[in-house]
Order: structure tokens, then sequence, then C-alpha cells
């Protein structure tokens, strides 16, 4: 399993934000090590996920997930959030019936000039996926069977969060939930699923 090709278009993200503050003081901040609370839920869309992130009109179908997701707070700096989450998921409707057990490590971007208004942040993770059955909607043959996905795939997520301006414990979010073999990381697995979801997030 080629973990590294899974991580490159993160470590990619990672790289290009990184660049516009290489020369910037970054200096750590006190509030590592803190936890935080996140639920959202959402609706599967059909398109991939490159069609998703750069059409932004994907149809839906009645495939929906409701997660619960702790994570904790790795390092934070002026800029940067470094955070390992936990998800545990539920996915009903016509399609899917079944559990979803995520880990992921997240880097989350910061600064944004408007953040005396909208303290706005923006952050990509990879890792992994376990459900407890195959995913109906996850296979992308055109006769598909249970061999065009797997239990065990990698999961990626994009999200944009947004809060009142200052250290409010609250903040809203939106985040493209994805799980895929990875272009054929994980046993092959050409197919995926990618749900567009909305939650909340309450710091401790």
């Amino acid at each position: 399993m080629k973990l590294s090709l899974l991580l490159r278009p993160i470590a990619a993200a990672v790289l290009l934000l990184s660049a516009t503050s290489a020369l910037a003081d970054d200096r750590d901040e006190d509030r590592t090590g803190q936890w935080h609370l996140s639920v959202y839920s959402g609706k599967a869309g059909t398109d991939r996920l490159l069609d998703i992130i750069t059409k932004f009109d994907t149809p839906f179908i009645d495939s929906y997930l409701v997660s619960v997701a702790p994570a904790w707070t790795h390092r934070e700096t002026r800029r940067w959030r470094f955070e390992v989450e936990g998800q545990a998921v539920r996915h009903w409707g016509d399609f899917q019936d079944h559990w979803e057990f995520n880990s992921a490590y997240i880097a989350r971007w910061k600064p944004f000039w408007w953040d005396a208004y909208v303290d706005t942040s923006v952050a990509v993770g990879a890792g992994f996926s376990y459900a407890t059955e195959v995913p109906p909607i996850e296979p992308r043959a055109t006769r598909p069977t249970t061999e065009d996905s797997a239990k065990l795939l990698g999961y990626l997520m994009l999200e944009f969060e947004f809060a009142p301006p200052g250290d409010a414990p609250i903040s809203a979010f939106v985040r493209l939930h994805h799980r895929s073999g990875g272009k054929g990381i994980f046993k092959d697995v050409d197919g995926g699923s990618n749900f567009i979801t909305g939650g909340l997030r309450w710091a401790f």
C-alpha cells in the first residue's frame, strides 16, 4: 500500500499555503493540546472529487450521513493548527445503511484578511476509513460488484470553518467528506464516495 500517493494532494496544498509565510514569524500559540468536538451531516454527491471542487454543481442522491468527530490539537502556531481527528459516522437513506469509522491528520490554515469580521480557516486532511459493510454507492463500474470497493479505504477531507471574531468557542463549517481507493492504492479500488456536509464545532 503506497500511502505516500494518498497524501500527495494534501502535501501539495500544505506546501502551497506555507510558501506564503515562509519568511514570516510563526511562533507557537498556547492552545496545543486543546480538544474540540464536531458534529456534521450531509448528502452524497454523484460527481468525482475533482469535479465537485471545480464545478460546484454536483447532482445528489438520497444517501445521507451524520458524524460525531472529536479532535485534539497536536500543534498550533499563529498561522497553522495541526489536528488529530476521529469520527463515528452513521449512513442511512435509499442506498446505504451502515457505520463508518475514520481517523485523519488535519492541517488548518488560519489567517485571512477578513478575520476581524468573520474568523475563517481552511483545512485539508487525510487518513483511513473503515465501513462496517462495503458501501453500495462507491463502485463506479457499469455492473458493480462488492469487489469494486472495500471496507477499508482512504479518507480525505476539505473544510472551510467560520466563527465570530476572537476566541469564540463555537464555529460552523462546510466539509467535503471523501472515501476512496486512492486510484488503486487500496485493493485496486477505483471507486469512492463524496458527501457535501455542514456542521458545528465546540472547543473545550
